[in-house]
């Protein structure tokens, strides 16, 4: 008998799944004009690699560990409604911390849903509409982790050519660049549809349980350009009563957001990318961050009054990638970034909340389903600062704790080589 190839295998495994998920539906035949699609999707990314990160008041000492690279398993569909109008849905869930069984260093595991879980309807002439859990445009759109959008490193070059590794730069409110990249929960998303190269969209993040009574909704704007193997975009986004919480900042536990009433956190964003004819792919990224705070003035002998201050931080970031492909089976890349002052800083001066990173390693592709990869990251935190590791952070404090932080001014580094496989 001839063997399955991977991509019967899945269609037969997709299968199996949508008659079991439509159960008696498709036994009485009501699907059976409509075009349905289902398919299993994936992949596992580990990590051999040496860690540590000295500098802050509490060292992390160099060790050896195995990392997950954010591994993933979904199931993905469309069922053909009328014309090109589909309904679409989506089950993404995470495999993180696979190798220590689905717990990270903050002592929580994922579910099924923990990642982008979402259903909607899909059309060419009038873009997609879904509603879920899901990145916001800032990320899914223009993100620095895909080619201008997505999550989708190692599999596609974007400007961080580095995402899901320990050597990423971006992507997290605790990496050096793409601080407002993030999943909405209880979200709205619409994507345009594709005219002429030009593409636009719009998220919405509601916030039902107001469990501090203010409304800390978020949402994003972004838009993308790209014309032959030049790409550019830019986003933008905004949370709504959301601040830096001055007092952990003032106990130097480094830059954390919290509920602050009447103020709000806001990012854009520009990127670019460009594959040149040598097969050499470069890629540039700024983004600048506004952090509201509200300070509360005590009485002093000549004032018996409180007053609240009100006002904004800002800071920037900038980063850049080159990738060199050398024949079909290497690459090797670069990518360097810089996160500057925090101007307007209630605490210290504002060059302590600055870092730097590099990463640099190669990729060797096997084939379209397995590819081993070595890298290096450093990243250089200033007194205040506490920039991680994109893809297990380390913990010098709390570690297992909901609370699990890295001391400012402690600057990680890694060395290792992985192994991701898809599916």
């Amino acid at each position: 008998m001839t063997p399955l190839n991977n991509h019967c295998t899945r269609k037969l495994l997709a299968t199996a799944l949508l008659a079991a998920l439509s159960g008696s539906a498709l036994a009485d035949g009501i699907l059976e004009n409509r075009h349905v699609e289902t398919r299993i999707y994936g992949f596992l990314n580990g990590e051999i690699e040496s860690v540590k990160a000295v500098g802050g008041a509490t060292p992390y000492a160099s060790r050896g560990r195995i990392s997950d690279g954010n591994s993933r398993i979904g199931f993905a569909g469309s069922i053909g409604l009328r014309g090109d109008v589909s309904g679409i849905w989506q089950i993404e869930g995470s495999l993180n911390n696979f190798d220590e069984g689905g717990v990270n260093g903050q002592g929580k595991s994922a579910t099924i849903e923990s990642r982008n879980t979402f259903v909607g309807i899909d059309s060419k002439r009038f873009g997609r509409f879904i509603v879920g859990n899901n990145d916001s445009v800032y990320r899914s759109l223009v993100g620095s982790g895909g080619a201008l959008g997505g999550n989708l490193g190692l599999t596609v070059q974007g400007v961080d050519v580095w995402n899901n590794t320990s050597a990423q730069l971006s992507g997290n409110a605790d990496s050096l660049f793409g601080r407002g990249e993030a999943r909405y929960k209880n979200s709205a998303h619409y994507l345009s549809p594709e005219w002429r190269g030009f593409q636009a969209g719009a998220s919405y993040g509601f916030d039902e349980q107001r469990s501090t009574g203010d409304d800390r909704a978020r949402y994003s704007l972004a838009a993308k350009y790209s014309i032959g193997a030049f790409s550019i975009g830019a986003g933008y986004d905004r949370q709504q009563n959301t601040g830096v919480d001055v007092e952990n900042l003032s106990k130097g536990f480094g830059m954390r957001n919290t509920s602050v009433s009447g103020v709000n956190t806001s990012f854009y964003k520009l990127l670019a990318t460009y594959k040149f004819p040598t097969k050499t792919s470069l890629g540039v990224g700024f983004e600048s961050g506004s952090y509201g705070y509200a300070v509360q003035s005590l009485p002093t002998p000549g004032n018996i009054y409180t007053s609240l201050t009100t006002g904004s931080m800002k800071q920037r970031s900038v980063m850049a990638s080159l990738s060199q492909e050398v024949g079909y089976d290497v690459t090797v890349m670069l990518a360097a970034g810089k996160l500057g002052k925090l101007d307007n800083t209630t605490f210290a001066k504002p060059d302590d909340f600055g870092a730097t990173q590099v990463s640099l390693g190669a990729t060797y592709k096997i084939d379209e389903q397995f590819m081993p990869y070595v890298y290096f990251t450093r990243i250089n935190n200033k007194a205040q600062q506490n920039v991680n590791l994109g893809q297990s952070p380390l913990h010098s404090n709390n570690s297992g704790k909901d609370d699990a932080f890295l001391a400012p001014g402690n600057s990680p580094r890694a060395f290792g080589f992985g192994f991701i496989a898809r599916f």
